[in-house]
């Protein structure tokens, strides 16, 4: 079966299959971008040799004083998140405009599988944004114990 005919067919059951999506806009023949009722703004496209959806979410651009500490924060995340959905903070421009990423392969492609991949980057994306508010000493604190928690 062609992957992006059933992603085009699960798009158009994905709107009135979510409450907290607000609109859903096709960009291209491969990708989307969706606004959810919280404010968050998706963006999600498929991808191919594997097939897999890559997610994106813009998370905002950190004030030019703290852009050191978000940035060493960003880089702290990323190691962090390695092996979790190739999970990833990335720079969008010249102005340090931070964009979360993920990639996802989905198993069967139903409209579940598609569903509870947006909730859960969502709500990942919510978490960040908040999580970026906090200095480098806040995230370094954690590292041991994420490192114990890994380890079990």
């Amino acid at each position: 079966m062609n992957m992006l005919l059933r992603l085009q067919e699960l798009m158009q059951e994905l709107g009135p299959s979510m409450a907290v999506i607000e609109w859903l806009m096709q960009e291209s023949e491969n990708s989307w971008s969706i606004g959810l009722t919280s404010g968050l703004e998706l963006g999600i496209s498929f991808c191919s040799s594997p097939d897999r959806l890559m997610l994106s979410a813009m998370i905002g651009a950190p004030e030019v004083a703290d852009r050191q500490s978000i940035y060493t924060t960003m880089l702290c995340s990323n190691l962090l998140y390695a092996e979790e959905q190739a999970l990833r903070i990335a720079l969008t421009g010249p102005d340090g405009d931070l964009v979360l990423l993920s990639e996802i392969i989905p198993t069967d492609w139903t409209l579940s599988e598609v569903t509870d991949a947006l909730s859960r980057f969502s709500a990942t994306t919510q978490n960040f944004i908040e999580g970026l508010s906090l200095s480098i000493d806040d995230v370094v604190e954690t590292l041991p114990n994420f490192s114990a928690a890994a380890r079990v």
